[in-house]
């Protein structure tokens, strides 16, 4: 009896050929996007101690994270997010560096894809983080990259959409709910499920709130969101709300309110996000491919109080989007049949030629090169042995693998 083959974890895959070429390229372009704004690339370790998210306040829940125990007994954990490593590391090692300072990142997170509902285990990320500088100019140049971003890696129309993480926490901090209480209700308005949030609500009794809450939930669009909520009763909500009116302002006035709307439901799972908060969509993609935030508390946890913004792009759902959008990368037009002893001619030839123009066969004899050929769907067959005769592949229309 055969042996069965060894799988994947759950949530995790293999990216074969042109996914490999997709993710590179993307990857590339962001980085080269990132740079020219100034931000400037850190790298930090797969594996962090437990410690780190659980002082900074943990970016999901402890059963989402990936552990691990190391010799010592100490619980590590699997990178699950970038922001809080890349705060360390300007804790830690940028001491010196005047503030602000702008970072970026392209490498992978790790969230346990048995708890995340079909999520992946392991995500390719590109991020940046914008730490030393607070206020509306600040986050303007976040959002300013992030739509360039999505303009550029996106894949078609796309959209950001706007909140503020001080709307539902002044407002639960009003209804004077316990914080298993308040994970909860976010938990509902995350999940868009207001039947149960309207339910849940009814064991509190603050109604004027409670009304707030429902009817926040609900709005989304563009300015005429702000006369439409009209006040919320709570000071710190308020607040949040003509925050975000000269937010939006700025954007529309900046040429980027096209792409700009307003969710004054939108709640973020992460705890450290303090202010504006926000996610980005592609069309045709069925989830967020950009997240971001402001995290003014984060740095203070890990002893250098300072601001900080920043967003990632979701590079494996930007991969899946261009693959149905964009033509698959072209096998070689031409097999390169050649002897040993003219290995040194044919790379020359090759790396003349430039990409997909040759592939080198690694076969004896012409009739096996024509044989391997035909299985790729490669039309002819360069025979340098020939001096360099183009030999038709039987089988396989002329122009087919161009």
């Amino acid at each position: 009896m055969a042996r069965s083959l060894v799988g994947t974890p759950a949530g995790a895959q293999d990216y074969l050929f042109d996914a490999c070429g997709r993710r590179r390229e993307m990857e590339a372009h962001a980085g080269a996007l990132f740079a020219r704004y100034g931000y400037r690339e850190v790298m930090t370790p797969a594996v962090e101690l437990f410690e780190l998210f659980a002082r900074t306040g943990q970016p999901m829940p402890p059963e989402s994270m990936v552990k691990l125990i190391d010799r010592d007994g100490r619980v590590l954990a699997m990178r699950p997010d970038s922001t809080t490593p890349v705060a360390r590391v300007v804790a830690a090692r940028l001491g010196g560096e005047p503030m602000p300072v702008r970072l970026y990142y392209l490498q992978d997170v790790y969230r346990d894809g048995a708890t995340h509902r079909g999520r992946r285990l392991e995500t390719r990320q590109a991020g940046v983080e914008f730490i030393g500088a607070g206020g509306l100019k600040a986050d303007l140049e976040v959002l300013s990259l992030a739509d360039e971003a999505l303009s550029e890696l996106g894949a078609g129309e796309y959209r950001i959409e706007l909140g503020h993480a001080a709307l539902f926490r002044a407002l639960f901090r009003a209804l004077q709910a316990p914080p298993g209480a308040a994970e909860e209700l976010r938990a509902l308005i995350e999940r868009k499920n207001f039947a149960s949030l309207g339910d849940r609500l009814e064991a509190f009794e603050n109604r004027p709130v409670c009304e707030a809450i429902l009817r926040l939930c609900h709005l989304f669009g563009g300015a005429e969101l702000f006369e439409e909520t009209g006040s919320l009763g709570v000071a710190e909500a308020d607040e949040a709300l003509a925050y975000l009116r000269d937010l939006y302002a700025a954007l529309t006035d900046a040429g980027l309110g096209r792409h700009i709307r307003l969710d004054f439901g939108l709640v973020h799972q992460i705890d450290y996000y303090t202010g504006l908060v926000f996610r980005g969509y592609v069309s045709g993609a069925g989830r967020a491919v950009l997240t971001g935030g402001r995290y003014d508390h984060l740095m203070g946890a890990l002893g250098r109080a300072a601001p900080g913004a920043g967003f990632v792009l979701d590079i494996d759902a930007l991969c899946a989007r261009a693959e149905e959008t964009r033509p698959a990368l072209r096998r070689a037009r031409r097999l390169l049949h050649f002897p040993p002893a003219r290995l040194r001619e044919a790379l020359g030839l090759v790396a003349r030629a430039g990409r997909d123009a040759y592939e080198l066969s690694p076969c004896a004899t012409l009739a096996e090169s024509l044989a391997l050929a035909r299985s790729r769907g490669i039309a002819a067959v360069v025979d340098m042995e020939r001096g360099g005769e183009e030999v038709p592949v039987p089988g396989v229309p002329a122009g087919e693998s161009v």
